[in-house]
């Protein structure tokens, strides 16, 4: 019985230690595949084989409650690597609108365009866009050139020309039709409004990108308020230096007996089209 005992405590010790190298040998295993250098189980070669054990993996899976030892002062400014945090100096540019009007004389009532291109610029400067309105005076440069009324499209045509770039997106000649007062004012909701017109010189090639943009433009006025519009105009023997840029369009915004304030009536609805124009 004694004997009989023995043998059968020696196989269970033999047992437990099959069951223990086994348990070894399946997490020794998964140690090599985790750990050992990607290089080697690629290739098989021994030369590459290389082990990056994590001791505190290993430790923590044997029971062990794994601490870091604290740094020194002195190690951890040693030790510490600076991270560089990138900057970005974007610059956000505002879209643009150039006003300008080659015939800058034409008055209203009690006031002239230019006096329109101001008031429709302080209209869109609150909504973030940059509006530039031209002031030289276009009466003073024809005299100093020796050219007629008539040449006034040649002196800003080279106004123009400085200000095309690609910032912005419009480019708003302001004029003032020649209409009688019935045909160049409507009545809405007990208010009246000088009506605009949009020309577009049909003597250059691309003139139909232009009428594009003003077409754009119509619609959207015509879809505010349909009587404010008095449509397109295509003159086939001008260009209104239009070809210069495709986002050069010509308005003419009331006749000569309409007050500012009916002008600046229309000028505020003429805001919000441009407003949904750019921001589109």
């Amino acid at each position: 019985m004694k004997k009989t005992f023995k043998s059968h405590k020696k196989k269970k010790h033999t047992f437990l230690l099959w069951v223990i190298l086994g348990i070894c040998s399946v997490f020794l295993n998964q140690l090599l595949i985790e750990n050992v250098s990607s290089a080697y189980l690629l290739d098989r070669d021994l030369k590459d084989v290389k082990f990056h054990l994590d001791t505190k993996k290993i430790l923590l899976f044997l029971g062990f409650n794994y601490k870091e030892k604290e740094m020194s002062p002195v190690t951890k400014e040693t030790t510490t690597t600076k991270v560089e945090v990138p900057v970005f100096n974007e610059t956000y540019l505002k879209p643009s609108i150039y006003i300008y009007n080659t015939h800058q004389t034409e008055e209203y009532k009690d006031g002239d365009v230019l006096k329109a291109a101001e008031y429709l610029k302080a209209q869109l400067e609150p909504h973030d866009i940059e509006v530039i309105v031209e002031t030289t005076n276009i009466k003073e440069a024809l005299k100093k050139g020796n050219l007629a009324y008539k040449d006034s499209y040649k002196i800003t045509r080279e106004l123009l020309n400085q200000h095309i770039n690609d910032n912005t997106v419009l480019y708003i000649d302001l004029h003032r039709d020649s209409a009688s007062y019935s045909t160049a004012t409507t009545e809405w909701n007990g208010k009246k409004y000088a009506r605009m017109m949009f020309v577009i010189g049909g003597k250059h090639e691309t003139y139909k990108n232009n009428y594009r943009i003003a077409d754009d433009l119509n619609k959207r006025l015509k879809n505010q308020y349909a009587k404010l519009s008095r449509g397109i105009f295509v003159r086939e023997n001008s260009s209104y230096n239009q070809d210069l840029n495709s986002n050069v369009i010509l308005i003419e915004v009331g006749g000569p007996h309409n007050t500012m304030e009916e002008v600046q009536n229309s000028l505020q609805i003429f805001k919000n089209i441009l407003l949904e124009y750019i921001g589109e």
